[in-house]
């Protein structure tokens, strides 16, 4: 026992030696009782400021930051994560009540004016990731937001939640379980995850939404290839970083219990958003998959060099793709927003 305390202690000694980060600013904003952690790294002197929504509900920027995977972007732009209310590394205390889109709006709308009241950027982009996407698009749609903005960047994003994106992602699961049955690749556990849709014509439940992620992870949806899960977050990202990785998982499956939010589709209203815009998919996602990115596409009536899809890449082109994705992002800025 005495061993089992200290090796504890030791662990929680080593996480605590790297909180503050050096060569850029963090703080923590509060806003109706979560304090949210905001980290501006990159060309803080630049005119643009790019603010990363990540996904979930219930993830964390952090991952994204230690893995380095906007490098590129930082060199020119200044980039600004946070993590949201009762997610990733947020602290506080969010009401169960609170735990809603609009609220995550709001939020994201107090981020947006500490950004214009500490640097004063000429123009802001949002970067918006999975649910991120979600976020991002319905802050774009509040006519009291939008003007704030300058540019938006969809990748993999969840502008639709609704039922059609559940029978797309749906139908990727079956269709990888078919391909594997017809090979006789477990079998006995594909026809038990086939079997388990059988009376799940929604993904509007909690715990629906778990198992079938589950099931999205089974199939390789989330990864293009399989050994890039491996290695995402490293016991170094843990131990030695600003990533409370415990209250990451804690809080992520907290949100994901109490958050209604599988059922959105703003499918309809993209045309709303009258800001340039950039749609960038992964070809094999599969909790979000592809079908999505081509009717935000018609949608809102893209240019060819404001929708990409990614051909090695599942749901995160930027950690599978990354210095193509950076390219992307970049020649955007450079085009349709500097």
């Amino acid at each position: 026992m005495y061993k089992i305390v200290v090796y504890i202690f030791s662990i929680v000694l080593l996480h605590s030696c790297n909180k503050e980060p050096l060569g850029s600013d963090y703080v923590f904003i509060r806003h109706k009782g979560a304090d949210m952690p905001v980290w501006a790294k990159g060309n803080l002197d630049a005119d643009v400021f790019i603010i990363y929504l990540h996904g979930g509900p219930g993830g964390s920027s952090f991952i994204d930051i230690h893995n380095n995977f906007f490098s590129d972007i930082e060199d020119q732009y200044a980039m600004v994560y946070y993590d949201q209310r009762a997610s990733g590394n947020s602290i506080g205390h969010s009401d169960e009540a609170l735990l809603t889109l609009e609220q995550f709006v709001e939020d994201l709308d107090i981020i947006v004016q500490y950004v214009q009241a500490t640097y004063a950027p000429q123009r802001i982009v949002l970067l918006g990731h999975s649910w991120g996407g979600t976020l991002g698009t319905a802050y774009l749609l509040n006519t009291e937001y939008r003007d704030k903005i300058a540019g938006w960047i969809e990748v993999d994003g969840g502008h639709n939640l609704g039922q059609g994106a559940y029978q797309y992602s749906r139908d990727y699961v079956l269709n990888v379980a078919d391909s594997l049955i017809e090979r006789q690749v477990d079998t006995n556990k594909w026809e038990e995850i086939k079997a388990y849709y059988q009376d799940k014509p929604t993904w509007r439940d909690s715990d629906i939404i778990i198992q079938h992620s589950k099931n999205v992870t089974e199939a390789g949806g989330y990864f293009y290839d399989d050994a890039n899960r491996d290695g995402l977050v490293g016991l170094n990202k843990i131990l030695f970083s600003e990533t409370d990785f415990l209250a990451l998982l804690a809080q992520n499956k907290q949100v994901i219990k109490n958050m209604d939010v599988w059922h959105y589709d703003f499918t309809d209203r993209l045309g709303e958003i009258a800001i340039p815009k950039l749609v960038l998919w992964g070809i094999a996602d599969g909790i979000l998959p592809v079908e999505l990115a081509y009717e935000a596409k018609d949608a809102m009536n893209l240019e060819d060099d404001q929708f990409y899809i990614f051909q090695e890449s599942a749901h995160s082109p930027h950690y599978e793709q990354t210095a193509l994705f950076n390219q992307k992002v970049i020649s955007f800025i450079e085009n349709y927003i500097e």
